[in-house]
C-alpha cells in the first residue's frame, strides 16, 4: 500500500512539478471507489485541463492522494464503514462546525490516537495522505482538496485532522467535493452533486447524505449512472464543471471559508 501511494505521489510530481516549486496553491485530487491508480492519475489530468480551460489562469501545483481499490464490493463495504465513522464522530464534527473550539485544539497524543484508529478501521492510506498534505502546508501553500465520490470521506477525515492540529490550517485548507456521499460540510468545504447522480441517490436512500445541488441532467450515453468524474462532472458541455472550477479558484484566492 505504501509503495503504491509513493508511486502515485511520484507520478503527480512528474506531471506537475516538484513540491518545492513556487506555486502558492496545491490542488490535490482524491479519488473515489473502484478507481485504479491509472484512473486516479487520468482524472487528475482531466481536472488540470478543465481548470486551465475554465478558470482564472492561475498556475497551480497538482497532485493526487490515491486511495487504492480492493474491488467494487470491498470498496462499497469500506464506504459504509466510513459512513459509520462519520456518525460516530458527529460530536467531533459538530464541535468544529459550530466553532466551539479553536483551530489547533487537538493535542499531538490525541491526534496520533485518532489517526491510528481511523487508519486501522476505515482509512488505511490516511497517514500518507496527511504526510503529503503537511508538506504543502509547511511550504506555506493553500491546499485545495478536490474529492470525488468516496474520496470525500477520505478528504473530510484529513481536513478535520489538519484543522484540529494547527491554528493556521483553517486559513490554508479547503475542500471542493464532487458527487459527495458525506452527510455534512465541515469548515472550508463546499460540494457539487448532480440530481441525476444515481450512485449518490441510491446511497441517500439508506444513509444520510447531503442534498443534490446541481441540475446536470441525465446523459446515459456519457455515463448511465451519472456519477463519472471525467464524463459527467468535468464535461465542458454540462453544468457541473464551471461551479467546481469556480470554487477551486475562489478558495485559492482567499483563506478557506469558515
Amino acid at each position: 500500500m505504501l509503495s503504491r501511494l509513493c508511486f502515485s505521489l511520484a507520478a503527480a510530481f512528474c506531471l506537475t512539478g516538484a513540491l518545492a516549486s513556487a506555486q502558492e496553491t496545491a490542488v490535490v485530487f482524491v479519488n473515489g471507489m473502484n478507481n485504479s491508480f491509472d484512473d486516479a492519475i487520468a482524472n487528475t489530468q482531466v481536472l488540470k485541463q478543465r481548470v486551465g480551460q475554465n478558470g482564472s489562469g492561475r498556475g497551480f501545483l497538482y497532485g493526487n492522494a490515491y486511495n487504492a481499490s480492493n474491488g467494487f464490493f470491498q470498496d462499497l463495504w469500506q464506504v459504509f464503514k466510513q459512513k459509520g465513522q462519520e456518525g460516530d464522530a458527529s460530536g467531533f464534527w459538530r464541535l468544529l462546525d459550530g466553532g466551539q473550539v479553536q483551530p489547533g485544539w487537538m493535542t499531538e497524543a490525541l491526534r496520533d490516537r485518532y489517526v491510528a484508529e481511523l487508519t486501522k478501521a476505515v482509512a488505511p492510506e490516511l497517514p500518507e495522505h496527511l504526510k503529503y498534505y503537511r508538506q504543502h502546508l509547511s511550504a506555506q501553500r493553500k491546499l485545495v482538496l478536490v474529492a470525488h465520490s468516496q474520496g470525500n470521506l477520505y478528504a473530510n477525515i484529513s481536513h478535520n485532522i489538519l484543522i484540529g492540529e494547527s491554528k493556521t490550517a483553517a486559513a490554508q485548507v479547503s475542500t471542493v467535493g464532487v458527487a459527495s456521499p458525506a452527510s455534512r460540510l465541515i469548515p472550508g468545504a463546499t460540494y457539487v452533486t448532480s440530481s441525476a447522480d444515481t450512485v449518490v441517490g441510491a446511497l441517500r436512500l439508506v444513509q444520510p447524505v447531503l442534498p443534490s445541488n446541481s441540475d446536470v441532467g441525465f446523459h446515459p450515453f456519457k455515463d448511465f449512472l451519472g456519477h463519472s468524474f471525467a464524463k459527467i462532472y468535468m464535461d465542458n458541455g454540462l453544468a457541473a464543471v464551471r461551479p467546481i472550477v469556480r470554487e477551486i479558484d475562489r478558495r485559492s484566492a482567499q483563506p478557506a471559508l469558515r
